[in-house]
């Protein structure tokens, strides 16, 4: 059984070096589903793990920071997401946060490769956090540095670059993703790359695509 890990950070700003972590979301799901049992929108979702950190902790203590011009990007964007930013009482600081990005990698098994919609961002920013809380040792350990993929070169590859934008709608039922899919919502990211995945390798192995 093929199983890979997938994660989506949602960041205040672009610079990894010092950007801070909204949230991350993040899933192992198994390639032979793709075809025998294929996932649907709305059961990833309701399972893709999700955590949210606390931004005030990472910029007094962790040397994270960011603009104003990063905060009015936030605000651009719609309820759903811009409320992921609010502060709540269940906001994990760095170390607690590590601990169950750990826990959850050390109960998979047979994870192989592990994927990411940039790898020069949101990987960079992960081993930025586990590195400087001192827990770059065991995440290296889970996920090794030349197992990493990038979502967007593997789609852009698999279309011979031909596609203008590669966060295509990966369902049949293009009016129930227009009303249910939130952009910049880590889970719902990382609940469509999977379905994009699964509609490459389904349609490769002569399937239809899912209706959702």
């Amino acid at each position: 059984m093929k199983k890979d890990f997938i994660f989506d950070l949602e960041t205040v700003g672009a610079n990894v070096h010092i950007c801070p972590i909204v949230d991350m979301a993040y899933y192992a799901f198994e390639w032979d589903r793709f075809v025998e049992n294929p996932y649907s929108f709305e059961e990833l979702a309701s399972n893709i793990q999700t955590v949210k950190l606390d931004v005030r902790d990472q910029v007094e203590n962790w040397k994270c920071g960011f603009e104003q011009e990063d905060l009015k990007f936030w605000q651009r964007l719609p309820k759903a997401a811009r409320d992921k930013l609010k502060p709540s009482e269940n906001d994990l600081t760095v170390q607690p946060f590590c601990d169950i990005i750990l826990a959850y990698l050390r109960e998979q098994r047979n994870v192989d490769y592990w994927w990411s919609r940039s790898n020069t961002f949101d990987p960079i920013i992960i081993w930025r956090i586990m590195n400087e809380s001192g827990n770059g040792h065991l995440f290296s350990e889970y996920l090794k540095y030349y197992k990493v993929r990038d979502i967007r070169t593997f789609i852009d590859a698999k279309f011979n670059f031909g596609i203008k934008h590669n966060g295509f709608i990966p369902v049949a039922d293009e009016d129930y993703w227009h009303k249910t899919f939130v952009a910049h919502d880590s889970t719902h990211d990382v609940a469509a790359d999977i379905l994009r995945l699964q509609m490459i390798h389904r349609a490769e192995n002569g399937h239809d695509q899912t209706e959702r």
